[in-house]
């Protein structure tokens, strides 16, 4: 009965939701979904197209008029098909981003309106900083989950029916075993994200008893270890996820190579592109699925938000003056006002705090220190050669599979049984060693992430007792809070995982080139002008990106910054006889951030369907290119493939190599901020002191 109740209630916070939405807003969302629904669906499509153009490869000679018959319409195809999956791609992105961002406006302003609406009593008990910082954090992570995890959502479930119906429709007999890897594969995931999800929950609780822990030298090293130790529980769940991706991929194709040769050699399989069809569709469809429960967790900030609605008065206050209750004493007055004011005024300062960093930073003394710190750490040496063997395998992957269409040369009447069963303990091997290196990478980077992370927080320690005592007043605590927690984490953004994701980006781009090279010159020349041209633009785009919604958010919360300067002048008196005032002032912010934060919907736009589509696009110009070069004799078909899907799943990693960019940005923006309060003067003496935090001050030492 209990849970019954709970169940009404969480779905009445849904319902709610109902009076944010405009007519206009159904209609975006309805959009969006069918758009997301093609967009899911159009990915294993594509796949499926590269798979006819394999058949073609391997059954057809390749100078023949017929060669040329039956690629000419394919290839036509394929790049009107790739082509209309970006644009889909990016109305997709622009109907969701539109109505996140005038949801979120709307639902602003009801909290502004019902905060101004108070009566004088409310703020007596209110503490000002945590509540509208809660607030302002739900608010972003459910603007998130309308304008990622909501479409996402919708994709999944279209690329998961849209993979089973392809590989159904193609192979029953092929398609069960790899569809019983996938069920493995959907468990598997969901298991080690629940885990890792349930980690992150674990982090955040330890984060919270920060201030209690910084009490006590003993109690804040104590706290360091255990944060410590839930980071590098984190990066086991996602070393194995990192690792596993490869491993499930390596074995979809073994399993087809070994089931699938012995299906066409008892004539149960007539096509050999099935195999790579069936495999390469399934398989990824099934990682992803098992991770769609991570979807639904921004939307359950809906409910914290609406519960911040409840602790106000449940009626606004029709008076535009706030009239004295004459059961309070006058003395009682002066303070509530003072804290409506704070009040107020910590809301404006959280919603600006957000996007408070400018456009770039430079390298700081501390900066400077933590990297050399950084590269010091042994370990990372271990750590690259991981990553430099992670790399390697989206080539070993698509050379494995070229040479398993070497075996259907036409003409060859010998069972193909035999060569499979070799081939795929070569996939099976292949699979194993990079899953290990990447799981291994993941967690080498990640561990010396947390210790620079570490050093950090002894560093903040280290310079408020020596400037203050080791017996810290609550003010100053809090006020380490924050460098302790979210510059620590900025910090360390660049010397963790995201350094060895990004390791692994670089290496498997020049990999991929380099292997394209030694199989064929002149479709390897032509193919990596394609896509090193993709390249170029697509991090072209992405700065793009950044730098128009920086200036868009700087623009915002420079209006924001004079509003709030006008309003710390005014009195306490000034506050209450204005509130009609303010808040009229406040929905004209509100317009003016909607207006300019829309405006660069159409580069954020671009930027994701440069993620989604622009790959395939330029994946399909290669194959077309690469053709001409097949009818001239100048490559053999099965060699085109091996060049275009190497180069192909190696562009994959020129988004994690453009979003690093962001990451250095934001460990810079951290590092200043420790630079501010700590100054340069400080950092010397404390260098030889925050390495290990054995000489933090104690309160003995006073």
């Amino acid at each position: 009965m209990e849970n019954k109740k709970n169940n009404e209630s969480e779905w009445r916070y849904f319902v709610s939701l109902k009076d944010y939405l405009a007519i206009k807003d159904y209609a975006f969302l309805c959009i969006g979904s069918v758009l997301a629904i093609f967009t899911g669906a159009g990915i294993p499509h594509l796949v499926c197209v590269v798979g006819w153009l394999l058949n073609v490869f391997v059954m057809v000679e390749p100078t023949s008029e017929v060669f040329r018959s039956k690629t000419t319409p394919l290839l036509l195809y394929f790049v009107s098909a790739s082509i209309v999956l970006g644009i889909i791609a990016f109305l997709q992105f622009f109907c969701f981003r539109l109505v996140a961002l005038k949801v979120s406006r709307r639902i602003r302003r009801k909290y502004f309106q019902l905060l101004v609406s108070q009566k004088i009593d409310f703020f007596q008990n209110t503490v000002s900083g945590e509540e509208n910082s809660r607030f302002e954090g739900d608010i972003e992570k459910f603007s998130k989950a309308l304008m990622e995890s909501l479409p996402n959502l919708v994709s999944t479930v279209s690329q998961m029916v849209s993979a089973l119906l392809i590989s159904l429709n193609l192979s029953t007999r092929l398609s069960l075993p790899i569809m019983g890897l996938g069920l493995f594969c959907i468990f598997w995931f969901s298991a080690f994200n629940l885990f890792l999800n349930s980690e992150s929950k674990r982090e955040q609780k330890i984060n919270k008893k920060t201030l209690e822990a910084l009490k006590t030298s003993s109690g804040f090293r104590s706290h360091c270890e255990t944060q410590f130790s839930s980071g590098i529980k984190k990066s086991v769940f996602s070393g194995i996820l990192a690792g596993s991706s490869q491993l499930f991929i390596y074995s979809s194709m073994g399993l087809g190579a070994l089931y699938g040769n012995w299906l066409i050699d008892n004539d149960l399989l007539i096509y050999p592109g099935s195999i790579f069809i069936i495999a390469c569709t399934i398989v990824p469809a099934s990682m992803r699925f098992g991770q769609i429960f991570l979807n639904f967790s921004n939307f359950y900030e809906l409910r914290s938000i609406f519960k911040h609605f409840q602790k106000f008065a449940k009626k606004e206050s029709n008076s535009t003056v706030i009239q004295i209750d004459s059961e309070n004493p006058p003395e009682y007055w002066p303070n509530s006002e003072l804290k409506r004011k704070n009040f107020i005024l910590s809301f404006f300062k959280n919603e600006v705090g957000f996007f408070q960093e400018g456009f770039r930073q430079k390298n700081s003394s501390i900066f400077i220190q933590l990297k050399k710190s950084a590269f010091k750490k042994k370990l990372y040496g271990l750590g690259f050669l991981f990553c430099l063997v992670f790399a390697v395998a989206p080539p070993t992957f698509t050379k494995l599979n070229g040479d398993l269409y070497e075996f259907y040369q036409i003409g060859r009447t010998e069972p193909f049984f035999s060569d499979g069963v070799t081939i795929s303990w070569k996939y099976l091997v292949a699979g194993v060693i990079t899953c290990l290196a990447g799981i291994l990478c993941t967690i080498i980077y990640t561990r010396n992430g947390e210790l620079i992370a570490k050093e950090v927080r002894f560093m903040v320690y280290t310079d408020f007792t020596t400037k203050y005592g080791p017996n810290l007043s609550e003010p100053l605590r809090r006020s380490m809070v924050p460098l302790i927690l979210k510059s620590a984490n900025q910090c360390k953004s660049v010397f963790d995982s995201r350094l060895s994701a990004f390791t692994v980006g670089v290496f498997s781009l020049a990999f991929g080139f380099a292997f394209v090279f030694e199989k064929n010159v002149p479709s390897a020349f032509v193919c990596s002008i394609c896509f090193g041209l993709q390249a170029m633009v697509q991090y072209f785009i992405f700065r793009i990106a950044d730098v128009q919604l920086k200036r868009a958010v700087s623009e915002k919360n420079e209006k924001a910054k004079t509003s709030i300067t006008a309003f710390e002048n005014m009195t306490d008196a000034e506050v209450r006889d204005k509130l009609p005032e303010i808040r009229k002032g406040y929905d004209g912010y509100l317009r003016f951030a909607f207006h300019r934060l829309s405006s660069v919907i159409g580069t954020e736009a671009l930027r994701f369907a440069f993620i989604v589509a622009v790959p395939q696009v330029t994946q399909a110009i290669s194959y077309v290119v690469g053709c001409f070069l097949v009818v001239e004799g100048l490559v053999r078909p099965v060699v085109l493939y091996k060049v275009v899907q190497t180069l192909y799943m190696s562009a994959f990693s020129i988004a994690t190599i453009a979003q690093f960019n962001t990451d250095v940005h934001q460990a810079r923006i951290g590092a200043v901020d420790l630079n501010d309060v700590i100054g340069e003067d400080d950092l010397e003496s404390h260098n030889s002191s925050i390495r290990s935090g054995a000489n933090i001050v104690h309160p003995s030492a006073a």
